[in-house]
């Protein structure tokens, strides 16, 4: 049955498939934010905000927060695919009712995806979905002592390297040069990824 899915090919996990399904038995006004939360991440990847209206719709509703993790993470993951195969509106609709949504549940679905469609667009499609495995990563600080410029001298910079995993035994290394503000920033950016990586789990 997941083969038909159009979000995704080939067989779609279990445990995916379990997680949108617990979606079925919220009333139609919750799916409808809870669809909204997961969008407007998606768009924006502001972490912070994704946690806190995350954790504020399970208060609201008085919902185990660890019982939805499950579900917000099987929905990012459904919006995701559907993003890289830049699935309509309708469907997204046949695919929530595959999900097992009835009829306006699934149309609910359908609606905010489309909504947010274009934003979706730039915000997901425009990116690499791929999340490649980190093999290693070797760094170094440096301070530039001499240079044609002179602003140039004293500059702080630090150096990366990493090797990424792409796949079928593919690796791939990456090498990097940043300011000291620019890894600072580089850094807070991980740290946002790591947050949302701890709260989806």
């Amino acid at each position: 049955m997941s083969a038909n899915f159009r979000f995704q090919d080939g067989e779609v996990s279990a445990t995916l498939i379990q997680d949108v399904k617990a979606l079925k038995n919220l009333s139609e006004d919750q799916l409808e934010e809870l669809v909204k939360i997961c969008l407007q991440f998606l768009c924006s990847s502001d972490t912070e905000t994704f946690v806190e209206k995350s954790t504020s719709y399970a208060d609201r509703h008085e919902m185990n927060i660890g019982a939805l993790k499950g579900s917000l993470r099987g929905l990012l993951n459904f919006f995701k695919g559907a993003a890289r195969k830049y699935l309509s509106q309708a469907l997204i609709q046949e695919d929530m009712m595959r999900f097992g949504f009835d009829e306006n549940r699934a149309k609910i679905v359908a609606s905010s995806w489309q909504a947010h469609f274009l934003a979706l667009s730039r915000g997901i499609a425009g990116q690499t979905l791929v999340v490649n495995k980190l093999v290693d990563m070797d760094w170094r600080f440096g301070v530039t002592s001499s240079s044609s410029e002179l602003k140039q001298v004293g500059r702080t910079f630090l150096q990366l390297r990493l090797q990424l995993d792409k796949g079928n035994g593919a690796i791939e290394t990456t090498n990097m040069e940043l300011s000291l503000p620019q890894f600072y920033e580089f850094l807070q950016e991980m740290e946002k990824a790591k947050a949302a990586m701890e709260f989806l789990t």
